[in-house]
């Protein structure tokens, strides 16, 4: 079998396009779909359904997908024993996280340890965190509270009160806490739906019968932030995650139970590869 086309193949089904594939492999397009399509038709079957410049994979193509996921796994896993043997004087490890925030500290740490690794941090939502390590894309994961099947070890887990942000000239900049009853019918800016901070902090609140106004949603933290900067409205944070801005304050809410938890997670299956058994005290301690 020729370990060239089923790189071609893996990268295709795992980025979703020819294009995407080409630029990470760094080939020409149509030596990608060479690839693929001499594949094909070595073995007389129809991995992808083409659809205009659109990919999806056929029902042989997500069997071999997840064959081909393993195989590629293993090769790291034996790049990452060789390097073990040199003490891990070089190497990569990638880490994907919900966020800025928590993960900081824990890419500290590992480069204190060892200096000489590459790490690459990708950040997206919860649900990119995990396909990212369910696709071996990502040996270490940090998420907020999600829930976890028994594929995944936690590594690490913490627990952060959920806090208000006012604007520093907003009536409630000066109290060290508000009354959850108070907040019945703010307006509020927001995450999107999906955050895990946005949805503790809306059960918590609904708990107690209360439920704020989203009078605006946006994609990131930093545009939340800018937003209520801004005087748009006010919005709700873990508080480990307020790094401090001069236009901003916290509160705190009392009477709610308004708790989020954040974990540092990997699969479970590769806790004990030669990388992470070498981590794990780090990212533990």
């Amino acid at each position: 079998m020729n370990t060239t086309q089923l790189r071609a193949f893996h990268a295709v089904a795992r980025l979703g396009g020819f294009t995407a594939a080409a630029r990470a492999l760094k080939l020409t397009q149509p030596a990608i779909t060479h690839q693929v399509r001499s594949l094909e038709r070595a073995y007389d079957v129809q991995l992808f359904h083409r659809i205009g410049r659109a990919v999806a994979l056929s029902d042989a193509g997500e069997v071999l997908y997840g064959l081909t996921r393993r195989i590629f796994a293993l090769e790291t896993e034996a790049e990452e024993y060789l390097r073990s043997v040199g003490e891990f004087a070089t190497g990569r490890v990638r880490i994907a996280a919900d966020g800025p925030y928590h993960v900081m500290s824990i890419v500290t740490a590992i480069k204190a340890a060892y200096p000489g690794l590459d790490l690459k941090v990708a950040i997206g939502n919860s649900d990119a965190v995990l396909h990212a390590l369910e696709d071996y894309d990502a040996e270490i994961g940090v998420l907020g509270n999600v829930e976890l099947d028994d594929r995944f070890s936690v590594l690490r887990q913490s627990r952060h009160p959920i806090v208000l942000i006012v604007p520093r000239d907003h009536a409630w900049a000066g109290r060290d806490a508000v009354d959850v009853g108070e907040l019945d019918g703010v307006e509020m800016v927001a995450r999107e739906r999906g955050s895990s901070t946005r949805r503790l902090f809306e059960e918590g609140l609904a708990a107690k019968g209360v439920a704020v106004k989203i009078a605006l949603e946006l994609g990131s933290r930093e545009a939340v932030r800018e937003a209520i900067a801004a005087g748009l409205g006010i919005g709700a944070v873990q508080a480990a995650e307020f790094t401090g801005d001069d236009r901003l304050t916290t509160v705190a809410v009392k009477g709610a139970s308004l708790v989020a938890g954040e974990f540092v997670v990997c699969l479970k299956e590769r806790r004990g590869t030669p990388l992470l058994k070498r981590l794990i005290p780090i990212i533990s301690g």
